[in-house]
């Protein structure tokens, strides 16, 4: 082989290397490449996982705090129903006392313990009933008493309360559940999740 043949046969060789190299570089380029688009898409869909991780988190926390909005206004309406219930109630005490006339107050009358009474309150409109009924007693007549007497023995230190007033706000704990229950069914029916 002569120096020419040589010198091509290492150019030829060289060439082939060089291409060689060069595919060698543009596959790890391209390899490379590859990876960092396979990066890229697992970025992005952990990125994504996080976002709509984090977007049902708010919107868990929304719905809880709509949830808890909710039952503390569903709270307060009723407890504001129960207060105007509570007031109408009262305000009806005077016409029971003049539906149940002479019967209403005899039956509270009867209800008190046996005994000589010092001093009978009651609303004046029932002042002769008391007087006819406690011959013996000071009768007097105070418009706030709705309905019913109050009566006071020992100097008051025996004071029996057995009004109209008295009596409804004795039963009222007990009345007001079931007036709110019936004037707001759904409270039962749709329940709002604790």
């Amino acid at each position: 082989m002569g120096r020419a043949e040589l010198i091509e046969s290492l150019r030829s060789k060289a060439a082939e290397d060089v291409q060689a190299l060069w595919a060698d570089a543009r596959a790890r380029a391209e390899a490379y490449r590859a990876d960092l688009a396979k990066s890229r898409e697992l970025r992005r869909a952990q990125q994504a996982e996080a976002a709509a991780a984090a977007a049902s988190r708010l919107a868990d926390e929304a719905t809880a705090e709509a949830r808890h909005q909710a039952r503390e206004l569903r709270a307060r309406a009723v407890l504001a129903l129960a207060e105007r219930l509570e007031r109408l109630a009262f305000a009806e005490l005077p016409r029971l006392r003049g539906q149940g006339g002479e019967a209403l107050f005899a039956a509270l009358a009867e209800e008190l313990p046996p005994r000589t009474w010092d001093r009978i309150r009651v609303n004046p409109a029932d002042a002769s009933r008391a007087r006819s009924r406690f011959p013996q007693t000071s009768v007097v007549s105070d418009a706030g008493v709705s309905g019913g007497l109050e009566a006071e023995a020992e100097d008051g230190r025996v004071l029996v309360s057995n009004t109209l007033d008295t009596r409804l706000a004795t039963a009222w704990p007990d009345i007001v559940p079931e007036l709110v229950a019936g004037l707001l069914p759904e409270s039962h029916e749709r329940r709002t999740p604790v």
